[in-house]
């Protein structure tokens, strides 16, 4: 297929300027088109044919602007399609989507009409001009970072049972490490009663600068890429725990120079919180904790080199809710 067809085929699809512009950058490499060419006629296309993109327009919109997947059914209820006609367009318009050279989209699952956005962005990593020790300098209760290294982007994740100091812990987190970081700690089960209350605990507590919400669910959406997030924490109510690691990419996702740090809920004597081994792959470090006792499951990067502190346990007390004595 050449140039022309190739663009009037992504025009016809419903494929905006901005984006069929970007697939010709991508097909002049692999296909070996003159670069220059090839967005001039990109260009003369689109603007002979601006007319017949009213519907497919507004397709391509939607569709850009999803992530995960969608139905047929639920471009039907956004752009509210209720014509026989218009149904049949859509039908259409997704079919050449699929179609696209690359296709924009993809089928999902098994069932009839529903899709996936491909999402072809991958940002190239530089790892050549990257410094290793460029560590976030964070302090822990228990002195971890002598045992663990924290990189931006990471998160770390605290499983803990019931009353097991889950709360305490982050707490600490943030009286060692607030003057030298912009803290943010969402609080799903705390008004700010109950959370003065928990901090009264603490020592010059009146000093403390954090940033403290309420939040409960889709945590991805507050998080500050760049800052120290903690988040007290991720809850499943609907039984589907394997949720949990889409939860934890979606933070991951939303990370640059910052981390996460996250409390799942977990049974007593369990090692792993909610959703087990679901919860286990993106952490680079990995926190189990039992009323006085405090293990580390996973720790990705060492402190020391040929120390290994995969498995290494503290016994604590925690007095008043507060400090930890180990």
């Amino acid at each position: 297929m050449d140039i022309r067809e190739t663009v009037i085929k992504l025009n016809q699809g419903g494929i905006t300027l901005e984006e069929a512009q970007r697939i010709v950058r991508a097909l002049a490499t692999t296909d070996h088109w003159n670069l220059k060419f090839a967005l001039e006629q990109t260009e003369i296309i689109y603007k002979a044919n601006p007319a017949s993109r009213s519907l497919s327009q507004e397709v391509n919109e939607y569709v850009l602007s999803t992530s995960g997947y969608f139905s047929s059914t639920d471009v039907e209820k956004c752009l509210q399609l209720s014509t026989r006609n218009d149904k049949k367009n859509l039908s259409a318009i997704l079919s050449r989507l699929l179609q696209t050279n690359p296709p924009v989209i993809e089928r999902y699952g098994n069932k009839t009409g529903v899709f996936r956005r491909i999402e072809m962005d991958a940002p190239a990593i530089e790892w050549q001009a990257a410094d290793i020790s460029a560590t976030v300098s964070l302090l822990w209760p228990f002195e971890l970072e002598n045992y663990a290294l924290i990189y931006p982007k990471n998160l770390a994740v605290i499983a803990g049972a019931p009353n097991a100091g889950k709360t305490a812990l982050l707490l600490n987190v943030i009286k060692l490490n607030q003057f030298d970081f912009t803290i943010h700690y969402y609080s799903s089960e705390m008004g700010p009663e109950e959370m003065k209350l928990r901090l009264s605990k603490f020592d010059d507590v009146e000093s403390w600068t954090f940033d403290a919400r309420e939040r409960s669910m889709n945590f991805a959406d507050v998080i500050y890429p760049d800052d120290i997030n903690i988040i007290d924490y991720i809850e499943i109510t609907s039984g589907e725990f394997y949720r949990i690691a889409e939860e934890l990419r979606a933070i991951f996702d939303k990370l640059n120079k910052g981390i996460a740090i996250i409390a799942l809920q977990k049974k007593k004597g369990a090692e792993l919180g909610r959703g087990a081994e679901f919860s286990l792959e993106k952490p680079r470090l990995y926190l189990s904790m039992d009323s006085g006792t405090l293990k580390i499951i996973k720790a990705k990067n060492w402190a020391v080199e040929g120390e290994n502190p995969n498995g290494v346990e503290f016994n604590f007390k925690l007095i008043n809710g507060a400090r930890f004595i180990y």
